[in-house]
């Protein structure tokens, strides 16, 4: 047996597989109930473990979903979750050897691109990946905040399985919208939406959760958010903080009248939604924008291209151009220098002799892809080298977006 591999793990593995990954993410070991509610949704095809002397020290799992890009196509990727090393096996090279191995097998499975959620910003970069989207918790004084728009459609509380309908309906409709949604699947929209247990730490809180469903003037769903409330009440008067699990709304208008509806709920006197774009659009739906507070921006999607050709043609473009682009990939997959003609029409990308016009990381272009950050925004970090004048702008033009990208879960 060798000293250092890496390997698919057998099903009887996927106990040591939990309680190795919960061990590095500082968790208690796993229960029975852990272990048996997460054996389906694991499975073993795509879970690799890093071994060290026949010992499972180092975790990682990839499941297939789908990624909504900018004009509304979807491309097939790989997300990576799992991922984690035993802290006494720190510093050997297993998280290089684990991601090496994810990313040759996304691309003998043909995934252009695969995505994750970083629990620290410095590790995946040195595999290539870049941070596509960026989120924010918001904060809504309910108490104050007045919208100005008359209100419209009607909202209901609704019942968990009737939620679960609703939710996985409007969800599907966000995601085809908004590029940085990816697909779930059924399990996961029990699991969210507290029909199924899998014993976090937050089934119950899933479980009780009020759930609401808003529907438009034509009585068509269009929204759906669950909710808890904890109640304060310093100096005998009502201080409630209520805060959404869950959140999806297929209309700007649902989204709007949602947030209408957090304002008007009894003894609450602060909303608290997340994660939210950056760029969420309420405080211009109230009188005071003031009354809406966004903090807590963090980084929270990552992807990386595995293939240039693929991931470049598979997204929409708004505007008509050509950059040559010489991607320098360390792991092998990405490297060269690549011809893009783009435009509303469709994309093209190859192989080319042509002099670049610029020349950039994998991890720069893997940001860059969705459009949530310009080429002028990298350049300006010194992750971008303009080899001909005006590239870089040409480039921001190109890779602009009508909507940015945003990603509403974990992983």
């Amino acid at each position: 047996m060798a000293a250092h591999e890496v390997r698919t793990i057998r099903d009887d593995e996927i106990p040591t597989f939990i309680d190795v990954q919960r061990t590095a993410m500082l968790m208690p070991p796993p229960s029975e109930a852990v272990v048996e509610s997460r054996r389906d949704l694991y499975g073993s095809q795509r879970c690799l473990v890093a071994v060290d002397e026949g010992r499972i020290v180092g975790t990682t799992r990839t499941f297939a979903t789908e990624l909504t890009l900018p004009g509304g196509g979807v491309l097939p990727v790989g997300a990576v979750s799992s991922v984690g090393v035993l802290p006494t096996h720190r510093r050997r090279g297993h998280l290089t050897r684990l991601m090496t191995a994810q990313l040759a097998d996304a691309a003998e499975r043909g995934e252009a691109l695969t995505i994750l959620i970083s629990a620290e910003w410095p590790i995946y970069g040195r595999y290539g990946y870049g941070m596509v989207t960026e989120a924010c918790t918001v904060r809504l004084d309910a108490a104050t905040a007045a919208f100005r728009a008359a209100p419209t459609g009607r909202t209901e509380l609704v019942d968990a399985k009737a939620y679960r309908d609703v939710f996985a309906d409007v969800y599907a409709r966000t995601a085809a919208r908004t590029p940085g949604h990816i697909t779930w699947d059924d399990v996961w929209m029990d699991i969210t939406t507290g029909l199924r247990d899998i014993h976090d730490g937050q089934d119950e809180q899933r479980r009780d959760a009020r759930k609401v469903a808003w529907y438009d003037g034509a009585g068509v769903a269009q929204g759906a958010l669950a909710y808890t409330v904890a109640e304060s009440w310093p100096g005998n008067r009502p201080r409630g903080t209520l805060t959404v699990l869950s959140l999806a709304a297929a209309t700007e208008e649902a989204e709007r009248e949602l947030y209408r509806f957090l304002t008007s709920i009894d003894w609450v006197s602060e909303a608290v939604v997340g994660p939210r774009p950056p760029d969420d659009p309420l405080p211009f739906h109230l009188v005071d924008g003031r009354a809406a507070t966004f903090g807590d921006v963090f980084d929270h999607l990552w992807a990386r291209v595995v293939d240039v050709p693929r991931a470049l043609t598979a997204r929409g473009y708004l505007s008509a151009g050509s950059l040559v682009l010489a991607v320098v990939d360390a792991g092998g997959h990405a490297g060269g220098r690549w011809a893009l003609d783009a435009g509303p029409d469709g994309a093209t990308c190859m192989p080319t002799d042509r002099p670049a016009d610029l020349t950039v990381p994998v991890s720069a272009l893997s940001a860059a892809y969705l459009g949530a950050h310009t080429w002028a925004r990298l350049a300006a970090a010194g992750l971008v080298d303009e080899e001909r004048p005006g590239a870089v702008a040409r480039a921001t033009a190109l890779f602009a977006t009508e909507r940015r990208p945003f990603c509403s879960t974990g992983f």
